[in-house]
């Protein structure tokens, strides 16, 4: 009984906020209060960050929901979702002048993310797909908050504000732990020719979505660069914390799925950051390690090298045309 009110007193907490955020989408729209925009994208922020609190919880107490209560709830959250970028959507104009308005744009385009991979994680694949297909007409507005601060970054590199790289060490997002659980899993299924294994399939939604993303970022050197960057970065900090499957898994995202293997035309922001990447593995392959976290950093190391190998020889051989 007390497992029924819990899971009731959740579903009624997201028919509230919901309610909420119909009505900032609404006055959003009717730009009632175009000066309180920021106000919005972070109050918008707070809602979606209270249902994955409460979705969370569920699932780690292994709350069963009955079918009804499964359909309740991704009615009300495909709503809360279609606010919640509506709310980016108009916002996202005002937001290019402003690093505060950006940072909190990206904020929330990955709370929209970790809301999916929440959905499937907790109420299953079939569920999540019908807020994919919810989400689709409103990816472009997900990716472009994704990659504001990183290109706002770029254009006004004088200027202090918070940076994406700096954001996501600062609050980690889920989204892109999934991304490289689901890369290694399939790469390990394919070694083994092994299709009976339904693991990668666990977010086949989540998939979907980012098979979309990537079809969107092919189209746009700049947002490509800015959001590959961003995986680029979480890899870094999977690094740092010593996740190598985090650090491997997004690095062969990146060379296997944003880009073709033999394609070495990156932009800047993402050779930056590879160069940190390069140095802090061939600094953590001369530590004591044990052979799983060595293989794992030799994988990656071999991953990049022809990258770096190549990037390098060419800087080198512009500097040596200006000496």
């Amino acid at each position: 009984g007390s497992v029924q009110n819990k899971l009731q007193h959740v579903l009624c907490k997201v028919k509230m906020l919901t309610a909420v955020l119909k009505f900032m989408a609404d006055t959003t729209a009717m730009c009632f209060s175009p000066h309180n925009n920021g106000l919005f994208l972070n109050y918008t922020s707070k809602c979606i960050q209270h249902i994955l609190s409460s979705l969370n919880q569920l699932c780690h107490n292994k709350t069963q929901f009955e079918e009804e209560d499964k359909k309740n709830t991704i009615f009300c959250l495909k709503s809360s979702f279609t606010y919640a970028a509506k709310i980016l959507n108009v916002t996202l104009p005002d937001s290019g002048e402003s690093s505060i308005m950006t940072s909190k744009a990206f904020t929330l385009a990955n709370n929209l993310l970790d809301l999916i991979v929440s959905i499937e994680s907790c109420l299953g694949s079939a569920y999540a797909s019908r807020l994919v297909a919810a989400a689709r007409p409103w990816l472009p507005d997900v990716v472009l908050a994704l990659g504001s601060p990183s290109v706002l970054q770029q254009t006004d590199s004088g200027s202090e504000h918070s940076t994406a790289s700096e954001q996501i060490k600062l609050n980690f997002p889920k989204w892109p732990l999934v991304v490289a659980k689901t890369v290694l899993l399939s790469a390990v299924n394919e070694d083994e020719g092994d299709h009976e294994c339904s693991q990668p399939d666990k977010y086949s939604a989540f998939n979907k979505l980012l098979a979309m993303l990537i079809i969107l970022l092919k189209k746009n050197r700049s947002i490509m660069d800015a959001i590959g960057d961003i995986f680029l970065v979480c890899s870094l900090v999977g690094l740092e914390q010593k996740d190598f499957e985090l650090a491997l898994g997004l690095l062969q995202f990146v060379r296997s799925k944003l880009f073709n293997h033999d394609d070495r035309d990156w932009g800047d922001m993402m050779l930056s950051t590879l160069q940190e990447i390069y140095h802090k593995i061939e600094r953590g392959v001369t530590e004591p390690r044990n052979d799983d976290e060595l293989e794992k950093l030799n994988h990656a190391k071999n991953l990049i090298e022809p990258l770096w190998t190549y990037h390098g020889w060419e800087s080198e051989k512009v500097n040596m045309t200006d000496d």
